[in-house]
This record gives structure tokens, C-alpha cells and sequence, in this order.
């Protein structure tokens, strides 16, 4: 596989550790379900930013974080390559939740996102297993 998927790169979707350790290898721990939705999203509201370390930024843990990170729930669903936070410059996360709500059949493998009127400049979505068909929106994971 490249280093790039359709509208991102590798560095973006995870942290500098892994990648530094896996380097195009780290592609292992993505969750290809949440690969779609991201370019599913990327489509729909046009560009996003997940990491941006790779260019001198401070978003480094918000895909796949690494086992030891301490940074969310010790069972994250970004430790298991599930879990993504996007930031839009052109939406907010009430409008990008609002949006995947009410386009549901766009985003069939997202399952769970966190509450956007509590996140300030993210969208947490992810792609866990599920019994319920419609997206659980979560207000805190308590461990």
C-alpha cells in the first residue's frame, strides 16, 4: 500500500511514534471501515485536518493513537484504529453531526460520534461494533 489513501496521508491518520516505528507499515492498525468514512467525510465537507505534526502542527493523537498514549479512555476506539477526530475551517461539529445525521445512508459505517455541543473544534466519529442501526452520540466514556 502507498503512503496516502484517497484525500490523506498515513502521517495524518496516525501518531509520530507509530508511524516513526511502523513507518508505511502503520496502515496495519486503521480500521478500513474508518478509512472509508473518512473520505466519505472529506467528501462531503471538503477539506479536513486529523494530524498535521507531519507539517509542524499540534494535532498529533487525533487518529490512531498508540497503546501507551495516555491522552482518552484507556480503551479508546483511536487505540484500536477506530476512532478519528476531524476539524473542519469551513464547519462546525454541530453542523457536521447535524449533516451525518441527516445523511445517514452517506455514512452507513459510522456507529458512534460524541456529542458535538461539548467537543469545541472536533468531530469524533468511529466505527465500532454495534447492535443499535442508528449512530449512538455520546456525551462521556467513563472507564
Amino acid at each position: 500500500m502507498t503512503n496516502h489513501v484517497e484525500y490523506f496521508q498515513l502521517e495524518e491518520l496516525v501518531d509520530p511514534q507509530t508511524f516513526e516505528k511502523f513507518g508505511d507499515d502503520a496502515w496495519w492498525f486503521l480500521d478500513p471501515n474508518a478509512v472509508a468514512m473518512l473520505v466519505a467525510l472529506r467528501e462531503a465537507f471538503g477539506a479536513l485536518t486529523i494530524n498535521d505534526w507531519l507539517w509542524g502542527g499540534h494535532f498529533t493523537e487525533s487518529g490512531f493513537r498508540h497503546p501507551q498514549s495516555t491522552t482518552g479512555a484507556t480503551l479508546s476506539q483511536h487505540k484500536f484504529g477506530r476512532g478519528f477526530d476531524v476539524k473542519s475551517k469551513h464547519f462546525t461539529p454541530v453542523q457536521m453531526q447535524a449533516f451525518i445525521l441527516a445523511n445517514r445512508e452517506r455514512f452507513p459505517l459510522i456507529t458512534t460520534m460524541e456529542n458535538a455541543k461539548h467537543t469545541e473544534t472536533w468531530l469524533h466519529f468511529d466505527t465500532r461494533m454495534r447492535i443499535e442501526t442508528s449512530i449512538v452520540i455520546f456525551d462521556l466514556i467513563k472507564e
